[in-house]
């Protein structure tokens, strides 16, 4: 190694350095068949070491070769791949009504007459890969903001609690979608079929006046079938489409449609549709969604 090396080196040089100091006529006998020794293993701890530097540059000198090759390559194979990527983004607002009902532990409780949701607005925002590629899979990613709030009066247990007077609630059902999907290669219509899974990042609140507070978090994963089909009417740049997100197993059930017109002046393009979102799940603990949403939407997207 050549730290250990060089301290040898030193010491070794050291001792010859002070031996050489002295008259040769006091160092004759087995002093000087040691000065000799010490002076060999001193050149051969030399060479030693200016070979170990050669190997570590050389072994460097390889590694860094190797890494250019490896990134160069990579950098070949993303230029090579990545012009063949359809990529869209967009985003959206919808205008949604909740109904429907909550509940944990005690008598539903439901969200227009009782906690006093009305319609809202929310955002979503979503990323999509599509690639000439057969076996792998095209990609989305979509983000939906879904929050209701409103105050109203429930006379109900919620979470173990006893709730008598008015309250403030809100149900945040904000969540994830990650759709993996394959274009059918037909004609006319664009036809996409695959996977969605919906993951819940949210949670419901409800707020007594005076009294109780419970927050239940909504965190659960939703695997879907995914279907869209897509027709263009050519040399107008005009279009039109729907989608089709549904789920029903072991008593749980999700069903999430929407159907939409759009004009397409490349590269961008303005949908504008209605969309209804069901859900009637067992979520986190006790708790029981099983609410509606549903109204007209707009979207906009760039597509490169």
């Amino acid at each position: 190694m050549p730290k250990p090396a060089a301290r040898w080196i030193r010491t070794a040089s050291a001792r010859t350095s002070v031996m050489s100091s002295k008259p040769m006529r006091k160092w004759g006998g087995a002093w000087g068949s040691t000065l000799k020794v010490c002076e060999f293993r001193s050149i051969l701890g030399v060479t030693f070491f200016k070979r170990r530097q050669q190997e570590d540059s050389a072994m460097k000198t390889t590694t860094k070769a190797a890494l250019g090759a490896l990134l160069m390559t990579s950098a070949g194979a993303a230029n090579a791949v990545v012009p063949l990527v359809d990529v869209d983004v967009t985003a959206g607002y919808w205008d949604a009504d909740a109904s429907g009902t909550l509940q944990s532990g005690g008598d539903p409780i439901d969200v227009e007459n009782d906690l006093g949701y009305d319609s809202e607005g929310h955002n979503n925002f979503s990323i999509r890969f599509a690639h000439p590629v057969p076996v792998i899979p095209n990609l989305r990613l979509r983000y939906n903001d879904i929050e209701h709030k409103g105050t109203g009066s429930v006379n109900t247990t919620f979470e173990g609690n006893s709730y008598g007077r008015d309250v403030k609630s809100r149900a945040d059902l904000t969540h994830y979608d990650y759709t993996a999907f394959y274009t059918a290669p037909i004609p006319v219509v664009t036809l996409d079929l695959g996977l969605n899974v919906k993951h819940f990042d949210g949670e419901v609140t409800l707020k007594e006046q005076g009294g109780n507070t419970d927050t239940v978090e909504v965190d659960e994963f939703l695997p879907m079938g995914h279907v869209r089909a897509d027709v263009d009417l050519p040399l107008t740049g005009l279009g039109a489409g729907a989608e089709l997100n549904y789920i029903s197993y072991d008593g749980d059930s999700a069903t999430d449609v929407e159907g939409y017109i759009s004009y397409n002046a490349d590269p961008v393009y303005i949908q504008g549709g209605y969309r209804q979102f069901d859900v009637d799940v067992d979520a986190s603990g006790d708790l029981n969604v099983d609410t509606e949403l549903s109204g007209p939407f707009v979207r906009l997207g760039v597509g490169f």
